[in-house]
């Protein structure tokens, strides 16, 4: 297996993961209308971004996009997922969000075993120079996404939900930290947030001291989120 083949297969299990833990639910953010599959997902270069600034051929997805497809303004829309071929866009047409879910979780499922089928096959020769530029993106992204996520749940207090948020950025980001400064600073203000909400989870604070620490976080938040977002767009650009 290629390192290629091993960061599609990571990303395939944290698309299965999410999924499976209602990450395609209500965002708080946008609770009048349904998620979208792919793209609302954290590991979108352009996530909770409209004017979608990062090209989808960046995106590791596009392999699974049929080729006449991958020249659509969201060529992720029409990876097909059923077993007669029934794409992302079929089923926004034509099918329900459950069975749209059910759909991609069998997708990804197939896929993943796919990709670990290969694992058991002998090692082909690769390049040992590290991870692709465009693959080291996708997961800079993807903890950026993780982490602002978290803060949007840091926002309405819910604080487990933040704090498991910003264990799967640590996890996606820790790929790069050891590559690039970015990314080794990424990881330390994942950290920072999430050692502030577990403090919160398992301090046992009175009424006075949790509010002080609801300012605090929001002031800590606020000062992050702002440098994180640079922190994505200057991954982007490389």
């Amino acid at each position: 297996m290629t390192q290629d083949e091993r960061e599609t297969l990571d990303l395939l299990k944290f698309e299965l993961k999410f999924l499976e833990d209602g990450g395609y639910g209500r965002s708080p953010r946008t609770p009048w209308r349904a998620p979208r599959i792919f793209e609302d997902s954290p590991s979108c270069l352009n996530f909770d971004d409209p004017s979608r600034p990062h090209p989808c051929s960046d995106c590791a997805l596009m392999q699974f996009v049929p080729e006449p497809c991958r020249d659509e303004a969201i060529p992720c829309r029409f990876i097909p997922l059923g077993t007669h071929g029934e794409d992302v866009d079929y089923f926004y047409r034509c099918g329900t969000q459950p069975e749209l879910e059910e759909a991609l979780a069998g997708w990804l499922r197939k896929q993943v075993s796919l990709l670990e089928e290969q694992r058991e096959a002998p090692p082909e020769a690769e390049h040992s120079s590290g991870m692709d530029p465009l693959r080291r993106q996708q997961w800079i992204a993807l903890a950026g996404n993780l982490y602002l996520l978290g803060n949007l749940h840091c926002e309405i207090h819910d604080y487990a939900v933040a704090y498991a948020l910003y264990s799967r950025a640590l996890a996606a980001a820790e790929k790069v930290a050891s590559l690039e400064d970015n990314g080794r600073s990424l990881v330390a203000r994942i950290q920072r947030n999430q050692q502030a909400v577990s403090e919160i989870l398992n301090g046992g604070e009175s009424r006075m001291e949790l509010e002080q620490l609801h300012d605090a976080l929001d002031d800590k938040i606020a000062a992050n989120e702002r440098a994180a977002r640079t922190q994505i767009r200057e991954g982007l650009s490389w």
